[in-house]
């Protein structure tokens, strides 16, 4: 499995920094976003990629996931970014999200998603990428569930498209069944979101239609989530994919976030270390 680090509150670092934070709190690897304002921007994709990725290997650093905007729509117009991921070692990518229309079937936007991804299949089969859709939480969002997800790809090369799970985010909208919805993606499983949540209670919101009730991120080690549950069915799903760490608390603080993501990596680390071993001995 890849431990590697999806750097959204470490844009005031340059890249020395955040290869720096990335290697000591335990990570394996970093993202390669591709955003405005970030190391590697879309206009000059071509241009920055292989730098920023030489930068990390210089820290012994992997790159070799990346979280991008590009739709199959976008890629079918222009595949030079594909091109460009794959001479540089990306070997997987987060791709657009599907958005959610009420005023249209939603079927038929499942049906519109499905051909997108058929699409994406193709162009990505070309330099030997996989697509990963994540699932994201939010009004505007078409996918919520490991289930719904599954129905996007179902049939589909897994060799080029896939799936990744989000517990932090599937949190916001209910939750799982994890070791269902991880065995039930079989090899669409992509890779899987390290995030979580808690429950947060004002009591002076109590007469609030929310009762005073909130969520907010958390570490994982602090968060709702069962990670046991999560890497004991990893490890009997033989999962050799991506660990996203996506650190959302503390986002506007590196002094308080660095520290914490520290101990959620040791922390995701001991689980992986103790499952294993677990299922090693039941088997």
């Amino acid at each position: 499995m890849l431990y590697t680090l999806f750097p959204k509150f470490f844009q005031s670092c340059d890249v020395n920094l955040l290869a720096e934070a990335a290697r000591g709190s335990g990570f394996d690897a970093v993202d390669l976003v591709v955003r405005e304002g970030y190391w590697v921007t879309p206009d000059r994709f071509a241009e920055e990629a292989p730098a920023f990725v030489k930068s990390m290997q210089r820290s012994s650093l992997k790159v070799e996931f990346a979280t991008t905007g590009f739709s199959p729509e976008m890629l079918a117009q222009d595949d030079t970014p594909l091109k460009v991921m794959s001479d540089v070692g990306i070997r997987s990518f987060r791709m657009s999200y599907f958005s959610y229309n009420e005023q249209e079937h939603l079927f038929t936007q499942m049906e519109k998603a499905r051909a997108s991804m058929y699409q994406m299949a193709e162009l990505c089969a070309k330099y030997k990428l996989k697509a990963v859709y994540q699932i994201h939480h939010g009004d505007r969002m078409l996918i919520h569930h490991s289930y719904a997800a599954l129905s996007l790809v179902e049939g589909l090369p897994s060799d080029y498209v896939g799936i990744m799970p989000d517990p932090g985010n599937q949190f916001h909208e209910g939750n799982d069944n994890w070791r269902r919805a991880i065995l039930s993606l079989g090899s669409y499983l992509a890779g899987m979101g390290i995030k979580d949540a808690q429950y947060v209670y004002n009591p002076e919101g109590r007469t609030a239609p929310n009762k005073g009730w909130s969520k907010q991120w958390t570490p994982c080690q602090e968060g709702v989530t069962n990670w046991h549950v999560i890497a004991k069915a990893l490890h009997e799903a033989k999962f050799q994919g991506v660990l996203n760490f996506q650190p959302f608390y503390h986002s506007s603080n590196l002094d308080l976030l660095i520290p914490a993501l520290r101990e959620e990596v040791a922390y995701i680390k001991s689980i992986m270390r103790e499952t294993g071993e677990t299922c090693h001995e039941a088997v």
